[in-house]
C-alpha cells in the first residue's frame, strides 16, 4: 500500500466515523420520551439523560408546577455537589476549572403545548480552561 493509498483509506474511514458520530448525535438528541398513564391522568417528558423536563397532572397543574420546580432545585443541588466533589479531587487546580453547572428550567406553562426540547448538549464542552497547567 502506498502512502497515498493509506492516506485516502484513512480519510475515508475518518469521514465515515464523522458521519456515524453525527447520526448518533441526532438520534441521541431525539431519544427523550413522553409517557402517559393508562387513565391519562399523568404525563411525563424526560430528556435523553432521564432528566424530568415536563410533568402534567390532570386537574392539578399547580402540583405539577411545584414538582417541576422542586426537581429543578434538586438537579441544581446535585450538580453543585458533583462540582464540589470534583474540586476536592483536583485540589489546587480548582481555580482553573470552568464549573458552570447551569441546569435547564422546566418549560413555561405557555410552552407546555409544544414538544419538549432536549437538554443542552455538553459533549463539546470541557471542565478545563484552555490554559495548560
Amino acid at each position: 500500500m502506498t502512502p497515498d493509498q493509506w492516506l485516502a483509506d484513512f480519510e475515508a474511514k475518518t469521514a465515515e466515523l464523522q458521519r456515524n458520530a453525527a447520526a448518533f448525535r441526532r438520534n441521541l438528541e431525539s431519544a427523550g420520551t413522553t409517557m402517559t398513564t393508562e387513565d391519562k391522568s399523568v404525563t411525563v417528558t424526560v430528556a435523553p439523560n432521564g432528566a424530568l423536563l415536563d410533568l402534567k397532572i390532570e386537574g392539578n397543574a399547580e402540583l405539577a408546577g411545584k414538582i417541576l420546580a422542586l426537581t429543578r432545585s434538586a438537579r441544581e443541588g446535585a450538580a453543585t455537589n458533583v462540582v464540589g466533589e470534583f474540586r476536592q479531587v483536583v485540589g489546587g487546580h480548582a481555580g482553573e476549572l470552568d464549573t458552570d453547572v447551569s441546569v435547564l428550567a422546566p418549560p413555561a406553562p405557555e410552552q407546555q403545548q409544544k414538544p419538549a426540547q432536549p437538554e443542552e448538549d455538553f459533549s463539546e464542552k470541557t471542565v478545563y480552561r484552555k490554559e495548560s497547567w
